[in-house]
């Protein structure tokens, strides 16, 4: 990401944030501003953002964009605090409708986990995440995010599923992480012929749901 000014210190961004007023409209810039990085970071990967393409798809200036976030940093902190709690937001709500409990609310959970990481919003982490690698600055504020990201998904985690970990702590933590790297896998399978791959994840899910079945003993 390119053409924030670097050289702002800590003390400006807080004189920054301090004189923001937290109208209805400075709220709404604020959002359409962390809105269109994330489209930015969608549509031109990371490495081709700039201010002036998120100044573009929001709808302001440069200088707007640069006011709200005089930093790097600052943009890319406020995009994924934004990443991760919508993120939570949508996947609650979607576990939240289904049922938890015995086989049927272990497919639900699994169903709901697989739409999630199809969301746009966990498109835009993985591109993120990918791009630290090669990034110190977006790899020195990723390294938190992505901490809190999985406390806080730990605990939603908890929260839809407990029962299941008060059945056994040690296999909930096991199955909770086994599926949902197992589902990020399996999402991102690809062979060249999209037809083929969708056929091939759809009769992969269908199995992992009961190998998680016997995995509970729920046959």
């Amino acid at each position: 990401m390119k053409e924030i000014n670097a050289d702002v210190g800590k003390g400006s961004i807080q004189g920054v944030a301090s004189r923001v007023r937290q109208t209805p409209k400075s709220i709404a810039t604020h959002h359409k501003i962390i809105d269109a990085a994330i489209r930015c970071f969608l549509d031109l990967g990371y490495h081709r953002t700039t201010t002036s393409e998120i100044a573009k798809l929001a709808g302001v200036t440069r200088g707007a964009v640069q006011y709200y976030f005089p930093t790097t940093p600052a943009v890319l902190r406020a995009t994924v605090d934004h990443i991760t709690q919508q993120f939570m937001e949508y996947f609650h709500a979607l576990a939240s409708a289904r049922p938890h409990e015995g086989g049927e609310g272990l497919d639900q959970g699994l169903d709901a986990l697989w739409q999630a990481g199809h969301h746009p919003l966990w498109t835009a982490w993985k591109e993120l995440e990918a791009a630290a690698r090669t990034d110190a600055e977006l790899a020195g504020v990723m390294g938190p995010a992505k901490a809190e990201f999985y406390r806080r998904w730990e605990a939603l985690s908890v929260e839809l599923y407990g029962s299941y970990q008060q059945k056994d702590p040690v296999k909930f933590e096991m199955g909770h992480h086994l599926t949902w790297q197992f589902l990020q896998a399996l999402a991102g399978l690809s062979r060249g012929d999209e037809a083929a791959d969708i056929a091939l994840k759809q009769r992969l899910l269908a199995e992992f749901k009961n190998l998680i079945r016997g995995y509970w003993d729920m046959g």
